[in-house]
């Protein structure tokens, strides 16, 4: 047998890490238009702020709705293209979704 046959079993030198591969299905946050609205139907009285819109893969839109819960102290919920939050947060989603580069749109009444 040769040398290059065997496999490498231990080395002095690191293997270079493997850069990660960007997620497909997202688009930067000044390309989106994003609804917001407010909306109470079907939750037995309670208020949550919907947004929906978003072209961004679940993983992102998980990453996203952490960070928006994360900066308005509300609690909430990332799935089916949508993200939730507690409460009536409509205004204060508006000024963050701005600030981060997206087309905020309060969709309803």
């Amino acid at each position: 047998m040769d040398s290059g046959s065997h496999p490498l079993v231990w080395s002095s030198h690191p293997r270079p890490a493997a850069a990660p591969e960007p997620e497909p299905g997202g688009l930067p946050p000044a390309g989106q238009r994003v609804n917001v609205r407010r909306e109470t139907q079907g939750r037995a009285g309670k208020t949550v702020t919907a947004l929906w819109g978003f072209q961004a893969s679940e993983r992102q839109l998980e990453e996203l709705g952490r960070a928006l819960r994360k900066a308005l102290g509300c609690g909430g919920s990332a799935k089916d293209g949508r993200v939730e939050l507690q409460g009536d947060k409509v205004a204060l989603a508006l000024v963050w979704l701005a600030g981060k580069g997206y087309k905020p749109v309060k969709a309803g009444g």
